[in-house]
């Protein structure tokens, strides 16, 4: 990469710090933009002056033949992710000088097929997970919060590790999340479970993990005195799935699904789901719909008469 790239990558990277974006919720999406570098690399681009219509269309057939690290061929949710962080970085480029024509309403993204969202627990399974952290600990404390607000609200990773103290408005009984997808930012409620944990998690435990350590505004921190990475929140939520004795794999984006799903189930209105989860299109809430229907179907199966005869 040019010195020019390197010059522009770490402005991009301090405008983002400038917002309150993590260390951990920046990683990726510098890691997204350096294949849209790559790429001005390969065609011997070696101004951002220079870049015209051409190259972002060009690029956008380059991406679609690029294979990803494992060799194999990109998923459309990783070109997405791609195109995103380079529709972000080309109007970054036009608001700071960089080239004379915004050329980031050019990116188009793929369309993603709409899967039905898998390894959804039931709430059981929500309850007994969420009661395994050790609450005579800080760290049992910290995840059980961790856990309560996450059910609560069907946060993203990135979103919930980019947490800050003053995003939390008990007195409301909602949390503010900042440079959600997109970069919409939007207020949600919590459950009085989640308030009462966050409350004291705040106020007594919070401070017990940093213990004069480095500051930081995070709201979920290590023993390091830094704020959780996206590798430590995945370990934290598989080993709490592991204690309960759940089999199937459960990530933080199970918990954003069965947040979704439990509301729904319980005749929530879809369009509050969809403000709640930060969606911009109804379409994308909507899956969610399917999988209520699913169960509906299995209790028809299962409880009408006709179906009994079988």
């Amino acid at each position: 990469m040019t010195p020019h790239f390197e010059q522009w990558l770490h402005r991009y990277r301090l405008d983002y710090e400038r917002k309150s974006l993590s260390a951990a919720a920046l990683k990726p999406r510098l890691s997204s933009l350096r294949v849209f570098v790559r790429f001005l690399c390969e065609v011997r681009l070696g101004d951002v002056a220079l870049l015209r219509e051409t190259h972002v269309t060009a690029f956008r057939a380059w991406l679609f033949h690029d294979a990803s690290r494992s060799g194999a061929p990109r998923q459309i949710t990783s070109q997405n992710r791609v195109l995103i962080e380079t529709r972000h970085f080309l109007h970054f480029l036009f608001a700071e000088g960089g080239v004379s024509r915004d050329l980031s309403g050019l990116i188009e993204l793929a369309k993603e097929p709409q899967r039905l969202p898998r390894n959804i627990l039931t709430p059981r399974e929500a309850r007994t997970i969420i009661k395994t952290c050790d609450l005579h600990t800080a760290l049992g404390y910290r995840d059980r919060t961790l856990l309560e607000v996450m059910y609560s609200t069907g946060i993203r990773r990135a979103e919930l590790l980019s947490l800050i103290l003053a995003d939390i408005r008990l007195e409301e009984e909602v949390l503010r999340i900042n440079g959600g997808k997109g970069a919409k930012d939007r207020v949600v409620p919590l459950t009085r479970a989640a308030c009462a944990f966050l409350e004291t998690y705040v106020r007594r435990v919070r401070p017990a993990l940093l213990r004069n350590k480095r500051t930081t505004e995070r709201v979920f921190v290590s023993l390091k005195g830094g704020g959780l990475s996206f590798d430590g929140l995945a370990r934290l939520i598989a080993r709490c799935a592991r204690r309960a004795g759940i089999k199937q794999r459960v990530t933080p984006h199970v918990w954003r699904h069965t947040c979704a799903t439990h509301l729904l189930q319980n005749q929530a209105n879809l369009r509050h789901v969809q403000e709640i989860l930060g969606h911009r299109s109804l379409a994308t809430t909507e899956r969610y719909l399917h999988v209520t229907i699913a169960d509906l179907k299995a209790a028809h199966r299962r409880c009408h008469p006709r179906e009994r005869e079988g």
